[in-house]
C-alpha cells in the first residue's frame, strides 16, 4: 500500500511512525517510510509512506503519485489559513487525477495544542471535510496519541476486503442447463 503525504512544515510521518515524542522537529525532506499498522480488524499491514516534503511553494503533487497511491494524508497547520487552502487545492487535484480509482483521503489539522494561535476555524474545517467526504482529525505531533486513530483508520480503509455481494453473478437454472443473469 502506498500513501502520499502533503503537509506544512514538519516531518509528521517519522513522528507518527517511530521518533520519540519530544524530539526536535525539522523541516521535512522528500522520503519514503515503511510502517506496520494494526488495522481495526486486528491485522498488521505494512504501509509505505511517500513524503512529498510539503507543498509550500505552490508546486503540484508529483504526477507519479496518482497512479500508485492507495491513500493520501493531507496535513495543514491550524495556525495557518494558507496551509488549509493548500490542502483544499490538493484535494481537488487528487479528485481530478485519480482516474476513478478508489483512494482513501485523511486530513490532519496539526498543532492542535496551539488553540490561541488558531487561524483555521474548527467547525468550518469539519464542514469542508464532510462535504468533501474525507475524515479530518486535529492532531499534535507533540502528543503522538492523537496520531494513532487517523493512521489506523487509513490502514483499515486501504486494506478493506472487497464487499461480497449477496447475489450470485450467475446461477444454473435446474432442468434447462441455461444461465440466468
Amino acid at each position: 500500500m502506498w500513501t502520499s503525504w502533503g503537509w506544512e512544515n514538519i516531518n509528521l510521518g517519522a513522528a507518527a511512525l517511530w521518533e520519540p515524542c519530544g524530539s526536535e522537529m525539522m523541516e521535512t525532506q522528500e522520503d519514503i517510510y515503511v510502517g506496520s499498522i494494526e488495522t481495526d480488524r486486528g491485522v498488521r499491514e505494512q504501509v509505505r509512506f511517500y513524503d512529498t516534503r510539503g507543498m509550500r511553494d505552490n508546486s503540484d503533487l508529483p504526477k507519479h503519485c496518482f497512479s500508485c497511491t492507495d491513500g493520501y494524508v493531507l496535513v495543514y497547520s491550524i495556525d495557518s489559513k494558507e496551509s488549509f487552502r493548500r490542502v483544499e487545492l490538493l484535494k481537488k487535484e487528487i479528485d481530478r487525477s485519480k482516474d476513478k480509482k478508489e483512494v482513501t483521503i485523511v486530513v490532519l489539522g496539526n498543532k492542535s495544542e496551539l488553540q490561541e494561535q488558531r487561524r483555521v476555524d474548527h467547525d468550518g474545517a469539519q464542514h469542508w471535510a464532510k462535504v468533501e467526504k474525507v475524515k479530518l482529525w486535529e492532531v499534535s505531533v507533540a502528543d503522538r496519541r492523537t496520531l494513532i486513530e487517523p493512521f489506523i483508520f487509513l490502514a483499515s480503509k486501504m486494506t478493506q476486503p472487497p464487499n461480497k455481494s449477496g447475489f450470485p453473478l450467475s446461477r444454473r437454472n435446474k432442468g434447462s442447463g441455461s444461465l440466468d443473469s
